[in-house]
C-alpha cells in the first residue's frame, strides 16, 4: 500500500467535505440570521483552508531527504498544524467580536429554526464521520497534518451541536439572548482547541523532547545494563535524546562498554542497539560508545 497516495487522497477527500459542508453551514446562517450558526459556518472556512494546507503538507512530508533538507521535510506537517491551530484561534476571535455587537444592538430574531437544525444535524454527522477516518489514518503513518484536521473536523462537529443547542433553546424559551452566549462560549472552546494545537506543532518545531519515545529507548537499554539480561550487554548509558521530524523518530544515545572492548566488537554492538531502538520506535537511531571508568562495575569485571 502506497501510504503517501493513501493520506493525499483523504487530504482532498477533507477538502471536498470542508467545501460542502461551509456551504451548507452559510444556507443555515443565512435562514436563521443565528449568532451561534454564524460562529459554526465561521468554523468551516478555518476548515476549508486547514484541509488545504493538509494536501500540501501530506505531500511534502513524503518527499524523500535530499542535500538541503537530509533529515527529510516531515516538519511541514509541523508548519501546516501549526497555521492551522492560529486560523481556528483568529476565527475565535472575530466570533467574540460579532458576540460583542449583537449583544450592543440587540440579537436580530432567528426563524427557520427547524430547517436550520436539520441541516446543522447533517454536518455535524459528517464531521464526526470524516474526523475520525482522519484521526484514525493519522495514526497509521504518524501525520500530524491529517491529525490536527481530523481533531479540528472533530471540534467542529461539537461547535455545530452548540449552535443545534442554541436553536433548540431559543425555540423552546423564546430568549433571544441565549443565541449569542452560546456563540461566545463556542468562541471559548475554540480558542483552547486552537492553543492547543499551536503549542503541539510549536513543541516539535523547537525539537521538544518526546517523554513518551524517552521512556520506552531507555526501558530497553536498562534492558542491556542487567545481569543477564538482553545481548548485547553494556555496563551504562547517559545522554539519551530524542526528536522528531515530521513523523520520523530521532534518536541518540552514549552507552559505555567495558574499555577492554575492541573497535570491531563495540560497533557491533552500538550497531544492535540502534536496531533494537529502530524496530520499537522507527526512525533513525543513532549510538555513541565510550570506555567505562566506573571501578565498581560488574560488567567490567566479567570481562577482566
Amino acid at each position: 500500500m502506497d501510504l503517501g497516495a493513501v493520506e493525499r487522497r483523504a487530504a482532498w477527500i477533507a477538502v471536498a467535505v470542508a467545501l460542502t459542508l461551509v456551504t451548507v453551514k452559510l444556507i443555515a446562517y443565512r435562514i436563521t440570521s443565528s449568532t451561534a450558526v454564524f460562529g459554526d459556518a465561521l468554523e468551516g472556512f478555518v476548515n476549508v483552508a486547514a484541509s488545504v494546507l493538509a494536501v500540501w503538507s501530506v505531500w511534502m512530508a513524503h518527499r524523500p531527504a535530499d542535500t538541503t533538507h537530509p533529515y527529510g521535510h516531515g516538519k511541514a506537517e509541523f508548519i501546516s498544524a501549526g497555521v492551522e491551530g492560529g486560523l481556528i484561534v483568529a476565527a475565535a476571535g472575530a466570533l467574540v467580536f460579532k458576540c460583542v455587537l449583537d449583544f450592543r444592538a440587540g440579537q436580530t430574531l432567528i426563524q427557520e429554526i427547524d430547517m436550520g437544525l436539520m441541516l446543522l444535524a447533517g454536518t455535524a454527522v459528517v464531521n464526526g464521520l470524516v474526523g475520525g477516518w482522519l484521526l484514525r489514518l493519522s495514526k497509521v503513518g504518524g501525520s500530524a497534518a491529517l491529525e490536527a484536521d481530523g481533531l479540528h473536523l472533530l471540534s467542529d462537529a461539537w461547535t455545530t451541536g452548540a449552535a443545534m443547542v442554541s436553536l433548540i433553546l431559543v425555540r423552546t424559551t423564546g430568549v433571544q439572548w441565549v443565541d449569542p452566549l452560546i456563540a461566545f462560549l463556542m468562541s471559548m472552546w475554540l480558542i483552547r482547541c486552537g492553543w492547543r494545537v499551536v503549542r503541539r506543532s510549536l513543541g516539535n518545531l523547537m525539537d521538544e523532547q518526546d517523554q513518551g519515545d524517552l521512556a520506552r529507548v531507555e526501558q530497553l537499554l536498562r534492558t542491556h545494563c542487567k545481569s543477564g539480561g538482553g545481548s548485547p550487554q553494556i555496563c551504562s548509558f547517559h545522554k539519551v535524546r530524542s526528536r522528531h521530524s515530521g513523523r520520523e523518530h530521532w534518536v541518540d544515545f552514549h552507552v559505555q562498554l567495558p574499555s577492554s572492548t575492541d573497535l570491531h566488537a563495540a560497533h557491533t554492538i552500538a550497531t544492535q542497539l540502534e536496531e533494537a531502538i529502530e524496530r520499537n520506535l522507527g526512525g533513525t537511531a543513532t549510538a555513541h560508545t565510550e570506555p567505562c571508568d566506573r571501578a565498581t562495575c560488574e560488567r567490567c569485571r566479567v570481562a577482566r
